[in-house]
């Protein structure tokens, strides 16, 4: 398989063939499946069962198990920091500094009353932060927002129905997020938080 390389979406990172397990994988809509079906499956370990509110759990060997389980069935890289430079994130001998940094962030954020910052706000920011640094070669979007989904569950609250098949795809939907990341990025988390709080369940 190697040199095979699958179109992706505006904004997405190049993904090329290294490392697929899978052989009967031909294009990026075969691709799209595969994964699909290995990060529903850890989706039922990982939001099944609710974490202690604490958080202790998250580290960094969370993080990088959290991706093995997504995505392990179908590369071989799953969990383990990327080697190479990227269209987008740190540049990888800063990723493991990053993450520390992130992680000790959030968890000076998870010690804040809620009204110096919303649950939802910390969510949004563990999102942001693991995309900014973009620790994997591929799979980072939906990475970050799982495990962004992970605390919300732990902490009892309601989770966003993020739109798997649009975000997959150069829409409207996915220039929103882009752009909300963007923002971000450039301190301005409010268009970050819209998205999000516009995915939430009615109640």
């Amino acid at each position: 398989m190697g040199g095979l390389t699958f179109e992706s979406p505006e904004g997405a990172t190049p993904i090329d063939a290294e490392g697929l397990i899978p052989q009967a994988i031909a294009t990026y809509g075969d691709l799209c499946a595969v994964e699909a079906e290995n990060i529903l499956a850890a989706a039922g370990r990982h939001l099944t069962r609710r974490r202690n509110a604490d958080v202790s759990w998250l580290d960094e060997p969370y993080l990088r198990r959290l991706h093995s389980d997504m995505f392990g069935e179908v590369w071989t890289w799953a969990g383990r920091y990327r080697q190479v430079e990227l269209n987008i994130g740190v540049a990888p001998h800063k990723i493991a500094g990053e993450i520390g940094r992130l992680l000790g962030d959030f968890h000076h954020w998870n010690g804040l009353t809620p009204a110096d910052m919303p649950v939802l706000e910390r969510a949004a920011r563990l999102h942001h932060r693991l995309s900014w640094i973009h620790p994997f070669r591929n799979g980072n979007g939906r990475h970050a927002r799982m495990a962004a989904d992970v605390y919300l569950h732990s902490q009892r609250h309601p989770l966003p129905d993020w739109p798997g098949e649009e975000l997959a795809a150069t829409n409207d939907i996915r220039r929103r997020y882009l752009a909300a990341l963007r923002a971000a990025d450039a301190g301005d988390f409010g268009p970050l938080l819209a998205l999000i709080e516009s995915l939430l369940p009615a109640r």
